[in-house]
């Protein structure tokens, strides 16, 4: 087990003013309102909320910063938000309503100098990078926009591109296990293991029970969990994954 806190991360998705979760990043459901999960999640103990718009449609932008706006009123933790996010002027806005840090992902896989323009202009604490990966053939590729469209760049290769900047931390999303509860992708946690990493990475995609969250630790460097099905459907609660992983003397934060 790793020295640094675990983190535990709740992801909201957003499609208009509603939260969604979908299945392998597709069939994707209604939920309720994110201002009430969000606050409900920060109660339970969450150390950090991210949100995706992930449509991110310049007709609901405005939308989204009226959530942003919403959940930072009552939420006193990080809040991290992405979809969308190309151009300077987005995030400054962002950061108007409240928001900690932004999380980019289609931009900087289409543009890699972004990166360096977000890291000059607000520094790279401001900065995280979100990777879609899926596995087509025998390896995993990085996906934009919410999975629709491959990048043709290899995860392997993404990583090594990305340390050579100044990120403040890197989500790593399974497209393959996204939803399905069934344990966190360890295919692609093989891959992300063999690489260098310059800042914390947190995972996402896979967890439906409290034996996959160890089963993780006990193999892999990793600084945090971000989880959405599992949590929206009440499987389990923050609470309740914390107090377990206490109990198996991982280091977290306190309730």
């Amino acid at each position: 087990m790793k020295i640094e806190k675990i983190r535990i991360i709740p992801k909201l998705e957003i499609k208009n003013e509603f939260l969604i979760k979908g299945v392998r990043f597709e069939g994707l459901r209604k939920i309720g309102n994110p201002v009430d999960f969000a606050n409900k999640y920060f109660k339970d103990g969450a150390d950090q909320i991210n949100i995706i718009d992930i449509v991110a449609s310049l007709y609901n932008r405005d939308n989204l910063y009226e959530i942003v706006n919403k959940i930072t009123e009552q939420v006193f933790i990080p809040v991290c938000v992405g979809g969308g996010i190309k151009s300077i002027e987005h995030i400054k806005a962002l950061l108007e309503c409240g928001a900690d840090r932004v999380i980019v992902n289609s931009e900087a896989l289409r543009n890699i100098k972004f990166i360096d323009q977000i890291v000059q202009t607000f520094g790279s604490q401001f900065l995280t990078v979100s990777i879609e990966a899926k596995k087509i053939g025998n390896d995993y590729y990085c996906m934009m926009d919410h999975g629709r469209e491959n990048s043709n760049k290899t995860l392997s290769d993404w990583i090594k591109q990305l340390n050579k900047y100044n990120v403040g931390e890197i989500i790593i999303n399974s497209i393959d296990n996204d939803g399905i509860e069934n344990g966190f992708d360890f295919e692609l946690l093989n891959i992300v293991s063999n690489e260098e990493f310059n800042c914390p990475k947190v995972i996402n995609g896979g967890a439906g029970n409290f034996n996959h969250f160890i089963n993780v630790l006990e193999k892999y460097d990793i600084d945090g969990f971000s989880i959405a099905t599992a949590l929206h459907f009440n499987k389990f609660s923050i609470k309740e994954l914390k107090e377990f992983l206490i109990s198996k003397k991982v280091n977290i934060n306190p309730l």
